[in-house]
Parts: C-alpha cells; sequence; structure tokens
C-alpha cells in the first residue's frame, strides 16, 4: 500500500508519463484516481440532477423531438454527426474553421486529453445510478434510427460527449475570449450531433454541459493544473488562430 501511494504522488508531482501520455483513451480512463481535483469536493450528482422520470410527460416529449430531429436529417447533417462521435480535441475542432492541425500542439493534445480523462473519472460515480436507455434503445410506436456505426452503450444520462465539449470549450476559450462565440456554436452544434443520431436525449446535454464545465473551472482553480496550462496558452491561441 506505502509502495502503491508512493508511486501514485510521484505521478501527480512529476506530470504526465509518457506512458501514460501515450496510452489508449480507452487504456487512459482506467486511471483509477484523480491527478489534479477531488471528488468528494465536487459532487458531480448534485451538479446534473435527475433525468425525467422514464414513461414521464417530460420524457415522452423529450423522445419526440429526438425523433423529429433525426428523421429531418440529411445525408451530410448525419455525416457530420458521424464525424463527432469521437472525444478528442481534434474531432471537436474540426468542426471549427481553426489553424489546429492534427498530430501537432503536442502539450496541448496532452493535457487536454488529461482534462478529459480527469472529467470520465467523475462521470462515472453519476452513470452507476442512472440507467436511462438511449433514444434508438426505446421501443416505441416509431422507433428512432440511429446513425450508421457503432451504438453507444450505457446509461444515456448524462451525455459525456456534452461533457466533454462543455470542457473543451471552457478551456480554450479562456486561453483566447476573442474565440468565445465560435466556441460556444462548436458546442452546440457538436451536442446537436447526439440528437441527430438518436443517442441522447436534451436533458442528458444539459446535464452533461453543466458537468463539464464546472470541472474546466475546477481545473484551472487548482494551482498544479494552471501552472500546465499557462504553458499552453500561446499553442492555444495559435492554434485558434487568436492575435
Amino acid at each position: 500500500m506505502m509502495r502503491a501511494n508512493h508511486f501514485r504522488h510521484a505521478l501527480a508531482g512529476c506530470g504526465l508519463l509518457l506512458g501514460l501520455a501515450l496510452a489508449t483513451s480507452a487504456e487512459a480512463q482506467q486511471r483509477p484516481y484523480l491527478l489534479w481535483l477531488d471528488g468528494a469536493k465536487l459532487d458531480i450528482a448534485k451538479i446534473t440532477g435527475l433525468p425525467p422520470a422514464q414513461n414521464s410527460p417530460e420524457a415522452k416529449a423529450e423522445f419526440d423531438e429526438v425523433l423529429r430531429i433525426s428523421q429531418a436529417r440529411t445525408p451530410e447533417r448525419e455525416k457530420a454527426a458521424i464525424a463527432d462521435q469521437r472525444q478528442g480535441l481534434v474531432n471537436f475542432l474540426n468542426g471549427m474553421d481553426t489553424r489546429y492541425v492534427d498530430n501537432t500542439h503536442r502539450e496541448v493534445r496532452l493535457l487536454f486529453r488529461e482534462a478529459q480523462i480527469e472529467l470520465a473519472i467523475l462521470l462515472k460515480s453519476v452513470h452507476r445510478l442512472t440507467s436511462r436507455p438511449r433514444p434508438f434503445a426505446v421501443w416505441n410506436k416509431v422507433r428512432v434510427k440511429p446513425c450508421p456505426g457503432a451504438r453507444p452503450e450505457g446509461t444515456s444520462f448524462p451525455s459525456a460527449h456534452a461533457a466533454t465539449a462543455a470542457l473543451y470549450a471552457e478551456l480554450l476559450k479562456t486561453a483566447a475570449p476573442e474565440a468565445g462565440e465560435k466556441l460556444e456554436e462548436r458546442v452546440k452544434s457538436y451536442d446537436e450531433s447526439r440528437l441527430v443520431c438518436g443517442f441522447h436525449y436534451p436533458s442528458d446535454l444539459a446535464a452533461g454541459d453543466k458537468v463539464g464545465r464546472a470541472v474546466a473551472k475546477a481545473l484551472l482553480a487548482d494551482k498544479a493544473f494552471k501552472a500546465r496550462y499557462d504553458e499552453t496558452v500561446p499553442e492555444i491561441r495559435l492554434a485558434l488562430g487568436a492575435k
């Protein structure tokens, strides 16, 4: 136990190890501890609240809205929504007009990925409490047709994609406030993709958005994270084309 604790503190003190930085997202999300935040001080369940009760008027209205949006999707919008299924920073920024080039801005990529992992760990605490079926999995007179390809599993509430988009936007616009409006528009389109594909309800997105912004603000308030973040600000501004 003492050796395990020693390793954990060494990792937090030394920053990102190369092996961790190069791990796949799926592997990295198995990290069982938080590097910067204290989960006991950030009540994610309180931030998200609860989804509408199944079969309630609110839940039925949300289903109808997702059905309408998914049925109205064009081939072009479906293609864009499929591209938005990945939660990486490059996928988020690809939906915007920026100077970000994949496989560049290494320190920005690594820091944002670690922030995303931090968020994923915190979201697990809420995902364990909910079991909301996704729109395409709900049996109804009319079924929601999901986008082609892999279908997400697990609870629909809250949306990790919406949380990730909000996290990215808050971190990016802190470095480049002048890009704030453009970033928020991207959050909207990224979130809408989850409705277009029939993967989430609007309340899933709203809850995820709240979590992502809360986690971003908590990270920026942490001295260790902020020190690394400040070093990436010039690169973030360059990637966003900010002068």
